[in-house]
């Protein structure tokens, strides 16, 4: 596939992503058919909803945590737009160490939490929604040496 699709690619996936954390913080929930919210309460309470007051803190965690992630993927698109479709290697490398921190992070506290049902509902789709950095490296490691 041809560079410039993958840089559309990544810049729609951070449109995207941008729009979904304006979504969680606004509605407080991470997906509109409540999935992940059942998984949740299953994981952590045996129960299939959520606790009240356990609802309730998670839609205000969800305020900060969607407008941090908004931020994040406003940050990312222009990255993307301005620097990494030129084939600036720093963007290359902020995108793709920025992206696996999470992940790795992520992970982990989700592997020990034993809570699964996160890495198969977010951490999987987002390596989908990666897949530009992964395509992308031979355009950056060629420019590298420039």
């Amino acid at each position: 596939m041809k560079f410039s699709f993958w840089v559309t690619y990544l810049k729609v996936v951070s449109i995207f992503f941008s729009l979904m954390g304006v979504f969680w913080a606004v509605s407080g929930s991470f997906d509109p058919l409540g999935l992940w919210d059942t998984q949740f309460a299953q994981a952590f309470w045996g129960q299939k909803t959520l606790p009240e007051d356990v609802l309730r803190a998670k839609e205000f965690i969800l305020g900060p945590f969607g407008a941090t992630s908004a931020a994040y993927f406003v940050l990312q698109y222009f990255i993307t737009k301005y620097a990494y479709a030129k084939k600036e290697l720093w963007a290359y490398n902020s995108i793709l160490i920025g992206f696996f921190f999470w992940f790795f992070l992520d992970s982990i506290i989700t592997f020990y939490h034993k809570a699964y049902f996160n890495f198969f509902l977010a951490n999987v789709p987002s390596l989908l929604a990666m897949l530009p950095i992964i395509f992308t490296r031979k355009y950056f490691m060629n420019n590298a040496n420039a």
